[in-house]
């Protein structure tokens, strides 16, 4: 049963982006950028929920590494981005 809530928790903050954009928001950088930092928090919080429940360590360790990666991609598009002007300069 724990595996199936993983799956299913895992998806709902892609089903509130795809509602987000059938409902008329625009898809920009700034749209994207929120999603990925809710994912983030989203995913640290699975990784919380699944540690409390005594889950496979697996589970914890998977949202986990999925959150901290994906709280640390702004900060990593940013400097790529910051490189780049500086090796068109």
């Amino acid at each position: 049963m724990i595996h199936i809530l993983n799956i299913v928790f895992g998806f709902i903050p892609t089903l509130i982006l795809g509602a987000s954009i059938a409902a008329g928001v625009d898809d920009d950088r700034h749209h994207r950028r929120t999603f990925v930092l809710v994912y983030g928090l989203w995913s640290i919080t699975l990784a919380m929920w699944n540690w409390m429940r005594s889950a496979p360590l697996a589970w914890i360790a998977i949202w986990l590494v999925a959150g901290v990666v994906a709280l640390g991609m702004p900060h990593a598009v940013r400097a790529s981005r910051r490189n780049q002007k500086r090796e068109s300069s």
